[in-house]
């Protein structure tokens, strides 16, 4: 059986944890997003995320969506 589906950013790392964890059920055929994987809040660069996260929060006129992207 194969299974298509649509993913917001928000649901992204939730879902990537459940296809890792069914690595031997599964088969990806293909991903648009390729290395993705957690951060630990001992790396470096997690404080800049977090900040990202609350500027986004208190600020989301000044981010966009996947949606606004031109591809081509």
């Amino acid at each position: 059986m194969q299974l298509t589906i649509d993913i917001r950013e928000s649901a992204l790392d939730k879902v990537m944890y459940l296809l890792e964890n069914l690595k031997a059920d599964i088969t990806i055929l293909r991903a648009e997003t390729v290395d993705i994987e957690a951060i630990s809040k001992y790396e470096a660069d997690y404080k800049y995320i977090i900040n990202g996260r609350k500027e986004r929060d208190t600020n989301p006129q000044n981010y966009g969506s996947m949606d606004d992207i031109e591809w081509n």
